[in-house]
């Protein structure tokens, strides 16, 4: 659903300034290889913090298309956020090249301001001024057209964010998840390039974010908004994406579609990023992993090989493991330490003799207690990814 003022992919260009643009013009800039173009592309890009010994990014490259809603994955300090600040204009690069809507926007030459490049942010803090009403702190956005424009826009953007009627409030009379939809009206309103959000549900009850990231995904297709989401939180990655990029320490690592990072991550630190789970040491041989919870099968990702007597890390994930009460004779098996029912299932904490804690998910109890010795293996005899160490 495309407002009526919005336009097409193909018409969104930025205009450079006369500097930015002389100074493109006098230096050979290199084009995107063949085939690739996108509404945002980092290409090689370096951005460094004065006084700080190491890059914040480096050698990051992304290229999102029109529409994509694509998450940066990654923990504090890996650089996510600073990703987002060089696309916004907030930060200057020192290498590579930043490109928004086809137009080259940062380099090492160029600089256009973030007024200038057609992005809408939304903030972890909303960023809404209290002393104006919702309907005022959308029209704050596009404080650049006629006024009669700018009232053409308010009202269906606020309808499209399930905000109509609420013109007329304040922002302390609207709850945490009503502020998220209107700063998210604020940065739709002037229809952008594209959509930056920046950790935009750390703020909200576990119940309402989940329920306000299903909205805004819907808000999102229907308008068709290239979106780039910043988060540490890998369910709201997983839950909302249609690629994910998992951040090692200030590059992107792994990037693919929710299903393709979660069940073949290149890297433990990947696996652990993108899900709960437990590595544990183990020695590959013959096909299998043997491990002191157990013998398992396995498989390798794309980008790792392992050959007989390597030393490896068992990817151990608690929906794909099964336990029962092991025999007095059984080796390799571990102590119930606690179970908790979470309604739908029971997770269970295994002890292991050298202090490793794994934990199984089960839908039934079949008369396993705290206390019980089991043995561990694979669910439906699934294969293990393991890591070369």
């Amino acid at each position: 659903m495309r407002m009526p003022w919005q336009r097409k992919p193909s018409d969104l260009k930025i205009p450079p300034s006369s500097a930015a643009g002389a100074a493109a013009a006098a230096i050979a800039i290199p084009a995107p290889a063949a085939g690739e173009t996108g509404v945002i592309h980092l290409q090689g890009v370096e951005c460094r913090y004065p006084g700080s010994d190491s890059p914040a990014i480096s050698d990051f490259n992304l290229l999102i298309r029109p529409g994509e809603f694509v998450s940066i994955l990654g923990r504090s300090g890996a650089g996510k956020t600073t990703a987002l600040r060089v696309v916004a204009g907030f930060e200057q690069v020192s290498s590579g090249y930043v490109r928004v809507g086809g137009q080259l926007v940062g380099s090492s030459f160029v600089h256009i301001p973030p007024d200038q490049r057609r992005i809408g942010l939304v903030f972890q803090d909303y960023a809404l001024f209290p002393h104006l009403t919702v309907a005022k702190n959308v029209e704050f956005g596009l404080k650049d057209l006629p006024a009669d424009e700018r009232s053409v826009r308010i009202a269906p953007v606020l309808e499209m964010v399930g905000m109509s009627g609420y013109e007329s409030r304040y922002v302390h009379e609207l709850s945490g998840g009503q502020q998220q939809r209107v700063a998210i009206a604020r940065a739709l309103a002037p229809d952008p390039v594209a959509l930056l959000l920046d950790e935009p549900f750390s703020n909200l009850d576990r119940q309402l974010r989940a329920a306000l990231r299903r909205d805004i995904k819907e808000i999102v297709r229907k308008t068709g908004a290239t979106t780039l989401l910043v988060t540490h939180d890998r369910e709201e990655a997983l839950a909302t994406s249609d690629r994910i990029a998992v951040m090692g320490q200030n590059y992107i690592e792994q990037i693919g579609t929710p299903e393709e990072v979660y069940q073949n991550p290149v890297s433990a630190d990947v696996a652990k990023l993108i899900g709960p789970c437990e590595l544990i040491p183990g020695v590959f041989r013959g096909g299998v992993v043997m491990t002191e919870a157990g013998v398992f099968p396995t498989r390798v990702t794309a980008d790792n090989s392992n050959s007989d007597g390597q030393q490896v890390l068992a990817l151990m994930r608690a929906s794909e493991l099964e336990i029962e009460v092991a025999g007095e004779d059984e080796q390799r098996t571990g102590t119930v330490e606690l179970r908790e029912f979470e309604g739908e299932f029971s997770e269970y904490s295994i002890r292991l003799d050298s202090g490793t804690l794994l934990r199984v998910r089960r839908r039934a109890a079949n008369g396993i207690k705290v206390g019980n010795r089991v043995k561990i293996s694979s669910r439906d005899e699934s294969k293990v990814i393991v890591f070369p160490v």
